[in-house]
């Protein structure tokens, strides 16, 4: 199946510049709950977790670039409150992976 990023019109745009603000703060939740083995690390049950969550949580996208001088994106990433978020997003979307495994 053909990517519609590689057909016109969309192809001459870089839509790789477009980041969604609560990936990473999501997965270092995830990655900081594997290392202290409170989640199962297949690859299922972390895919699910992350879908749930970033699902679960306000739409924050940043175009890379644009507007880092008037707003970091590290103002976002490293607010408190942003990442209490994610972890709870986090917590509340694996004990919904662990009520219905797909491993």
């Amino acid at each position: 199946m053909e990517n519609i990023l590689d057909r016109e019109p969309l192809n001459k745009y870089d839509f790789s510049r477009m980041v969604n603000m609560w990936e990473n703060l999501v997965f270092t939740a995830v990655s900081e709950m594997i290392e202290r083995n409170e989640m199962c690390p297949c690859h299922d049950c972390v895919l699910d977790t992350c879908a749930l969550a970033l699902n679960s949580l306000p739409t924050r996208y940043w175009i890379l670039g644009s507007y880092d001088a008037f707003c970091p994106p590290e103002k976002f990433t490293e607010d408190v409150m942003n990442i209490r978020l994610a972890e709870e997003a986090v917590l509340k979307a694996y004990r919904l992976v662990q009520q219905n495994p797909h491993h």
